[in-house]
């Protein structure tokens, strides 16, 4: 019964550690719960993502917000350094790249924000290099996304979660984007909202 209770106290503590913290506390898939790939997570995975969602999330062509609604959902239900993983392998396939850096170079801001997304749900507590990235998206941004804007806020905000008196960054960092009238809307406002309402308890603190 003691081995019993000990399993459930370190469960309790684990789930408690994920659950607290901008990236693992916001949960906005639910908003695209009537798009086929975001269902299709549902079905359940073994470790590996399948060939049709890395091809959706590499897709430039296809709307930045539900290829980020997706490892949203992934990242929630699956969470594992395989995520990031599969996707940069992908990735470097597909676009042929000899290295991290000429990926990048390759890749729009919309794929850089997805990859980047991926890569800080696979290990939210070691985010510096999916900073890197986001902010290189938000450099590529041409089309003016909030999503990109928005998800590389995010990951910042994560950072600023574990940096010396970095709480009073939390809320300005996505908040300012919010506010931000040059980005174009491309993200479901029930999305935001589920973001927003993890994000809102650090605004105290600003």
């Amino acid at each position: 019964m003691k081995r019993l209770s000990s399993a459930i106290i370190v469960l309790l503590a684990f789930t408690a550690a994920w659950a607290d913290s901008p990236l693992t506390s916001t949960y906005f898939a639910g908003a695209y719960e009537d798009h086929p790939m975001v269902q299709l997570i549902d079905e359940g995975m073994d470790g590996d993502i399948p060939s049709v969602v890395l091809e959706f999330l590499a897709d430039k062509k296809l709307p930045v917000d539900v290829r980020l609604a997706v490892i949203n959902k992934i990242g929630w239900f699956f969470a594992g350094s395989w995520i990031g993983g599969q996707l940069g392998d992908y990735l470097m396939d597909r676009y042929k790249a000899n290295s991290k850096e000429n990926l990048v170079n390759k890749l729009d801001a919309g794929t850089l924000a997805v990859y980047a997304y991926a890569l800080a749900m696979s290990d939210y507590l070691e985010v510096d290099e999916a900073k890197e990235l986001g902010h290189l998206a938000v450099k590529k941004n041409k089309g003016k996304s909030l999503s990109v804007a928005l998800i590389s806020a995010l990951i910042d905000a994560q950072d600023y979660l574990h940096t010396e008196n970095g709480w009073p960054k939390i809320y300005p960092a996505l908040a300012n984007v919010l506010n931000d009238g040059s980005l174009k809307p491309d993200m479901r406002q029930e999305a935001i909202d589920s973001i927003m309402e993890y994000i809102n308890l650090y605004e105290k603190y600003k």
